[in-house]
C-alpha cells in the first residue's frame, strides 16, 4: 500500500512472509528515510507485529493515498 504524510515523504506498507512467519514492511520511496531502531537512518524497516507497524505509521504522520 502506497502511503504519503504532510511533508510529502512517502512509503510502500506491505505484509511479507519471512522465516515462515507474517510480517510487516515498511520501505522509504525516493529520498524518503525510514528511522530504525535508534534512531538509524535506513531505506526499510520490518516489524513482526501489525500493531507496532501501525503505530509507527501514525506516529509519522503516513495516511493511505
Amino acid at each position: 500500500m502506497h502511503m504519503i504524510n504532510d511533508k510529502g515523504e512517502a512509503v510502500y506498507f506491505n505484509p511479507i512472509r519471512k522465516n515462515g512467519k507474517d510480517q510487516w514492511l515498511i520501505q522509504g520511496i525516493g529520498s524518503t528515510i525510514v528511522l530504525g531502531r535508534d534512531r538509524q537512518r535506513r531505506k526499510s524497516r520490518t516489524f513482526t507485529q501489525y500493531s507496532q507497524a501501525e503505530r509507527y505509521l501514525a506516529k509519522h504522520g503516513f495516511r493511505a493515498d
